[in-house]
């Protein structure tokens, strides 16, 4: 699945007021949260680039499954330059 669902975004400037920064974050947790809660192992992989920005693609395994999201993840980088895809 997506790793975030909305493209990269520039990074907020140093003026920033505190809300705004926050409210950015939270954009950007609707796919990762739920397995911070339920505890399942997840990997983000970069597996392409929007308008020069990587994008990330998470795996996610079974409980105690970290094994085989490493093993995916490794043969997704060995099948070829994530970048050009």
């Amino acid at each position: 699945m997506p790793t975030l669902p909305i493209t990269a975004q520039p990074l907020p400037d140093a003026n920033t007021p505190l809300g705004d920064y926050i409210g950015r974050a939270f954009e950007m947790i609707a796919n990762t949260a739920p397995l911070d809660i339920t505890g399942h192992p997840a990997m983000s992989v970069p597996c392409g680039l929007v308008d020069g920005l990587p994008v990330g693609m998470m795996l996610i395994g079974r409980h105690y499954g970290e094994s085989t999201i490493y093993q995916a993840a490794s043969a997704f980088e060995a099948s070829g330059n994530w970048e050009a895809m």
